[in-house]
């Protein structure tokens, strides 16, 4: 069974008492938040322009960076395009040039080769004179066969006159004549002791003409068919 138990107050100001709603307080707490998101919004679309802003001053400079570097690169290749076409107008115009410039060069070399050449010949065959004469000075028998072929050039003549250097001609002594008969089967000879023709050589005179058989006609000879073979 439920008991109820009354209280009784003494008074009505010993019950307590409840606050009064204040809508003032309600509608200014409501200002306030209203106040902050806007305030809130406001930041947002500031931030929101600066970084469209930045965003577009990007694209600005690298629409300029591009476009620079797209002008440089037409650029450089006009320049190459204007550099080649120059450079082939000068070649096609400094090419006969270079080519006779080419010739020239090619022709003096030519004739400073052929120049060399004579001269090489030139001072080999004035070395080998040398050395023909020292043999012949001390070797009898070499200037005796070198004039024995030479005056076998005559042979079938009727008649001969040979020139000979006094030493060679002395060697032979009195069978000079015998030594020309048995080398051209001419009877008729005659020896003569000439000075200006060297040891080894000889120069023999016949009906026909004359055999220049000397050495330094013969070493001129070879010279000459070396240099114009």
């Amino acid at each position: 069974m439920t008991t109820a138990r009354i209280v009784k107050a003494q008074s009505v100001r010993d019950l307590p008492v409840r606050p009064a709603f204040n809508f003032a307080d309600l509608r200014q707490e409501a200002d306030n938040v209203v106040a902050q998101a806007r305030q809130t919004a406001d930041d947002l679309l500031a931030n929101a322009r600066l970084e469209v802003e930045a965003l577009r001053s990007l694209a600005k400079e690298q629409a300029r960076e591009e476009g620079l570097k797209e002008a440089q690169a037409e650029i450089h290749r006009q320049a190459e395009d204007i550099a080649r076409h120059q450079l082939q107008d000068q070649l096609e115009t400094a090419l006969p040039a270079l080519r006779s410039a080419a010739q020239s060069l090619q022709a003096e070399r030519d004739r400073w080769l052929i120049r060399w050449e004579q001269t090489a010949i030139r001072v080999g065959v004035a070395i080998a004179e040398k050395l023909v004469k020292t043999q012949i000075a001390t070797r009898a028998e070499l200037a005796s066969g070198m004039i024995a072929d030479a005056l076998r050039l005559a042979a079938g003549q009727p008649r001969v006159t040979v020139h000979l250097h006094p030493d060679d001609l002395a060697a032979w002594g009195d069978q000079g004549p015998r030594i020309v008969e048995s080398l051209t089967a001419c009877a008729d000879s005659t020896l003569i002791a000439d000075p200006l023709v060297s040891r080894g050589g000889c120069r023999i005179e016949t009906t026909h003409g004359e055999i220049d058989a000397r050495v330094e006609t013969m070493l001129e000879r070879l010279a000459y068919e070396l240099v114009d073979g």
